[in-house]
């Protein structure tokens, strides 16, 4: 499981953009209008933060971009991630065993 930078962009507060630790920061979220946030931390019981979309867009982009439903919502996981004590034990992304990723299905129309 991976732990998550959280970066929000200044003129649209719901776009927000989740860069795993041990990835580099991607070019365009390096500067204005974007500024990091806090970071989510994968765990049981953890936040409402999507963390199986999270690994398929990180396994393709290297990131995961989303938009924010409930704006409240990245206040509530950096908050509870604060109050979570240290998880040095756990892996972080790239340590833990490789997994196979499935192909995204369409939906039929």
């Amino acid at each position: 499981m991976c732990h998550y930078n959280l970066f929000r962009h200044a003129d649209r507060a719901e776009l927000i953009c989740a860069v795993p630790e041990v990835r580099p920061v991607p070019a365009f979220i390096t500067g204005p209008p974007w500024s990091f946030v806090g970071r989510v931390r994968d765990y049981p019981g953890s936040s409402g933060f999507d963390y199986q979309s999270a690994e398929v867009s990180v396994h393709y982009n290297g990131f995961y971009l989303f938009q924010l439903i409930n704006a409240s919502d990245l206040k509530a996981w950096v908050d509870r991630d604060r109050r979570r004590p240290s998880d040095g034990e756990r892996p972080i992304c790239g340590q833990e065993e490789p997994r196979e990723i499935l192909p995204l299905e369409m939906a039929a129309g």
